[in-house]
């Protein structure tokens, strides 16, 4: 079985369609009489006898309260006693039934958990965030699998690297560091690099200028001799032991744990990927896409006839893709105002009658003009509003109708328009043909590009073309709006949204920065609690501009600019905004304690947000009780959306958290096993309880996350330990090389710190060392020309040394491995892909990936083909936007069992055209047929819309026999 490294997906089917070939199911009694998706008569009829039937024991404890408490309460349901209004009892079962997952109470009998599909029939329940086991997490697809594998194990590992530096933390909290951390601001700060003892010493040549900061005023006094007016500095100087060589031996022995552990568990990890994706047959398994079809080549019957030489037994099906993506998007806009327009009208009007519409929406229109508005109407409809109507989003009737018979007229032009083939999809009966055909098609990328013809086998060039094969991508992970564009338009795009996430995350930093100079810490942490929220929201705004050709590829795409922001506001900001001499500080705003102040945070106030989801609650406990229509109230039930790879950067930062800090704050390790573990249970409940369904990805992001990130995180592990470990004692004070003699030993009274502006709290200071010290910067940023690697020499350069011998010694231990690292990191984030650049320049570089299962396609049970749809907003189906007359519908991904031809949810028959095989909804009957097998020879010289067809083993004997 192969594993492109594509999304995965599990996509269910019914066995429904004219003339379709009967295909083994598990439960077939159950799969055949109901779909994935149905029709709202069907969805309406269904929850109300799952209202009236479930069991208490089978209830959701939200249900279980609203029905017994909150639902015959008119503050909380002012809806309730309104006839043939809509009911929360109902909605509840929507919820529980079709937007919940569940599973078959038969087969958790047998062990296995097998989920049912969304209004299943049969006996089911939902799935326990308790007792699911984590094998029964590939039926939310592999990559939720593989997600939460990565939680439990690092939690584990974290753990364990935790337990490695307790010698680390029994020396931070004892006598020789720090006298035992007296006075910390939190208890969990034991352990930690806080240093709790000062101790006032003079300084001859300090600069009053070098401490000019409102965080490190208090630090900096000036005692004026009232006889000479001699002036004389007094500087805090830590008073904390410095860490020797066995700390750092410490910290590096949990180094060299973490390289080994994370180089195990990926090859854990690859076990778990190869046997999630041979327990499941898909698509990608038995296909091949055509990247650089012929621009008219639409033919299927001719690609069908290419491709047969490589299948041994046939080619099932084939997917023609046009560039029509300008027509698709105004269809799909045009749909789904129609659907907002047809809430406002009364039932079965006939939409498409303009007179008729535009009469009934001028009537609704003096209706709304007569109506009292309150003060939160007006004021809304001031400003949010008129933002949302930007977006499509509560448009007034009239300006609805409007704009759909503009959409109409645009349609109705784009219709007559000739488009070109931008892909082709290819399905074999079997794996051994799409095996065959990568193998045979398989040439260098000059060849492609040059279309050198002559340097291919004669029978692997189709129309004069010498095609770029590959592997695709699952089906329901295929953005088929953005097949058109280019690859070196997609990486500009990235590379420009990226530049800007730069930028957003420097000028946030850069204000906060601002903000904690000026108006101190407490402002700016608010700010940054602010933009940690705010930022990512306009991420996701940015990915509006980018086209990606399948949903892995935005999903990488949103996960490394979450995590970009995320690792610089939680980790390197802090450190970077703070005051070096405040570094091992024990003041809540200084970086320690500010760091465990976001793992308390990410500990149970991040958990604790997740599952209390507001904006949900707010829709199902709010708005959803004041709905005028069912459908309306379970619109609020579709569950709250979710991202993959923003889980996965909620993951990695609280894994770049703590390995940033590995040398200060040992403690956090323990920290961050705990939070990944309680992210573990929270996410598997929010997955169970809380979260819509989302497309079922494959490996992708795992892989991702464990050769970008986690070597990312390692070296920033062993390159910021190295500066860590060099910078002690953190208060730019050295012991100069000779002392000028003086006792400087006494008390000092009338001291005004640099903060005192007024010279108002006069200070007595009690400085107990003899000797002067003298200014010397102990910070990598004023390092002498390029700060890496860190090693003693460039650290401490021409001035006076501060380190001690030991100090040294691990420094240069750690600059040198983080150059090491840093090589291994480059060549794991560029040496793979250079090298299949290179090498797939001058030859082709196909090799087969897993064990062929010897199962063919078409005994495959729930497996789906390459057909283009859309989900658009609350939408109960998808829309599909090709024709399907020539398709097996079992292999669609969904049914309607109120219309099995799936002309409803069609986005071909929304604005008839001349050029129509058929009418909507019209039956095929011989003589339709015989018609259409006219007008399909004119389509598929010049088709509309994507070309989807498929063939029967029946169909493919029966042409053999007449050959």
């Amino acid at each position: 079985m192969t594993n492109s490294g594509e999304e995965e997906e599990a996509t269910k089917g019914a066995d429904s369609g004219l003339g379709q070939v009967q295909r083994p199911t598990r439960h077939v009694s159950r799969r055949d009489s109901q779909a994935r998706f149905l029709h709202d008569t069907d969805i309406d009829a269904l929850t109300d006898e799952y209202a009236k039937e479930d069991k208490s024991s089978t209830k959701t404890l939200t249900r279980i309260v609203v029905e017994k408490y909150l639902e015959n309460r008119n503050w909380y349901f002012p809806g309730r006693e309104r006839v043939n209004g809509p009911r929360l009892s109902k909605a509840y079962a929507f919820y529980e039934h079709f937007t919940l997952a569940r599973h078959f109470s038969e087969a958790a009998a047998e062990h296995k958990m097998e989920r049912a599909e969304p209004g299943e029939q049969a006996a089911t329940e939902l799935y326990s965030p308790f007792t699911t086991p984590e094998r029964a997490l590939p039926e939310f697809g592999i990559g939720v699998a593989l997600y939460f594998t990565t939680l439990r194990v690092l939690s584990v590992i974290l753990i364990i690297a935790g337990l490695i530096h307790i010698p680390n933390l029994l020396y931070y909290s004892g006598d020789e560091y720090s006298n035992g951390q007296q006075g910390l601001v939190s208890f969990s700060l034991k352990g930690s690099a806080v240093c709790t003892i000062g101790k006032w010493v003079v300084c001859s040549d300090c600069n009053p200028d070098d401490w000019d900061n409102t965080e490190e005023e208090n630090r900096f006094g000036i005692f004026t001799d009232p006889a000479t007016g001699e002036v004389t500095n007094i500087v805090l100087r830590n008073g904390c032991g410095r860490p020797g060589l066995t700390q750092g031996i410490v910290n590096y022995v949990a180094l060299l744990f973490l390289i080994i552990s994370f180089l195990l568990f990926g090859v854990y990890q690859r076990k778990r990927e190869t046997l999630y994706d041979e327990d499941k047959q898909t698509a990608t398994d038995y296909s091949i896409l055509v990247k650089n079809p012929p621009p008219d080549a639409y033919d299927p019957e001719k690609w069908r006839a290419f491709f047969s030489q490589f299948a041994d037994k046939q080619v099932v099906a084939l997917t023609i893709a046009l560039n029509n993506h300008e027509l698709l998007q105004k269809l799909q806009t045009r749909r789904v105002l129609r659907n907002s327009l047809k809430a406002m009208l009364p039932k079965n009007m006939d939409l498409e009658d303009e007179d008729l519409v535009r009469e009934r929406v001028s009537l609704i229109m003096k209706e709304q003009e007569g109506e009292k508005r309150g003060v939160c109407s007006v004021l809304c409809g001031c400003t949010l509003v008129p933002i949302l109507n930007l977006l499509n989003y509560f448009l007034p009737a009239d300006v609805l109708v409007d704009k759909i018979f503009d959409l109409t007229e645009d349609i109705k032009e784009l219709l007559k328009q000739k488009y070109e083939v931008t892909q082709v999809y290819v399905t074999f009966e079997t794996e051994a043909g799409q095996r065959n055909a990568l193998e045979a098609l398989s040439t260098s990328t000059m060849v492609i590009n040059l279309n050198q013809t002559d340097q291919v086998p004669p029978s692997t060039v189709y129309e004069g073309k010498v095609l770029h094969v590959i592997e695709p991508p699952e089906p329901n992970t295929v953005r088929w709006l953005d097949l058109h564009v280019s690859t070196r338009r997609k990486y500009t795009q990235r590379f420009i949204t990226l530049v800007i996430t730069a930028g957003i995350v420097g000028g946030a930093g850069w204000l906060v920065y601002l903000c904690r100079l000026n108006l101190g810490s407490g402002y700016s942490a608010p700010l940054t609690t602010v933009f940690n929220s705010v930022i990512p929201q306009v991420v996701k705004l940015l990915l509006l501009v980018e086209n990606h050709a399948n949903e892995g590829s935005r999903q990488e795409s949103l996960y490394l600019k979450v995590t970009l922001f995320r690792w610089v506001n939680t980790a390197i900001l802090t450190k970077v905004i703070t005051p070096f001499t405040s570094t091992i500080s024990g003041d809540i705003r200084d970086v320690i304690p500010t760091i465990n102040a976001i793992l308390w945070s990410e500990l149970w106030l991040a958990p604790f947000l997740r599952l209390f989801d507001p904006v949900g609650n707010l829709g199902k406990h709010f708005v959803a009780p004041r709905a005028r229509t069912q459908e309306s109230m379970n619109n609020w039930f579709h569950g709250t959306v979710y991202n993959l790879g923003e889980r996965y950067t909620d993951m990695t930062k609280v894994l770049f958290l703590c390995f940033f800090y590995s040398a200060l704050y040992p403690a956090g390790f323990f920290f961050c096993g705990a939070i990944l573990l309680v992210q573990y249970y929270t996410d598997k409940y929010c997955l169970m309880r809380i979260w819509a369904s989302a497309p079922f990805l494959g490996p992708k992001l795992a892989v991702f996350s464990r050769r970008y990130f986690f070597t990312g995180a390692l070296f920033a592990y062993v390159m910021v330990a190295s500066y860590d470990w060099a910078q002690f004692p953190y208060d730019n004070l050295c012991d100069p090389e000779t002392t000028d003699g003086t006792n400087y030993s006494r008390s000092y009274t009338n001291v005004f710190f640099l903060g005192d502006k007024n010279e108002e709290n006069p200070r007595t200071l009690e400085v107990e060392q003899n000797s002067n010290v003298v200014a010397c910067d102990q910070s990598w940023r004023n390092v002498d020309g390029f700060p890496f690697p860190a090693t003693a020499r460039k650290m401490q350069g021409d001035g006076p040394d501060w380190m001690t011998s030991e100090q040294e010694t691990v420094t240069n231990l750690y600059g040198w491995s983080s150059v090491v690292i840093l090589v291994l990191f480059v060549v794991t984030l560029f040496g793979r892909s250079f090298y299949h650049l290179i090498i797939g320049f001058f030859k082709g570089i196909y090799e087969p990936d897993g064990v062929d299962a010897q199962i063919d396609f078409q005994n495959v049970a729930e497996i789906s083909l390459y057909v283009p749809q859309f989900r658009l907003g609350a939408l109960q189906f998808p829309v599909l936007a090709c024709d399907v007359d020539d398709l097996n519908t079992n292999w669609v991904g969904w049914n309607d069992v109120a219309n099995p031809s799936y002309d409803n949810h069609n986005l071909i028959f929304d604005v008839p055209h001349e050029n129509m095989r058929r009418q909507k909804n019209q039956k095929i009957t011989s003589a339709v047929a015989d018609d259409n097998a006219v007008e399909a020879s004119h389509l598929e010289a010049f088709p509309i819309f994507s070309i989807v067809k498929s063939w029967s083993r029946d169909q493919e004997a029966h042409e053999e026999a007449i050959e």
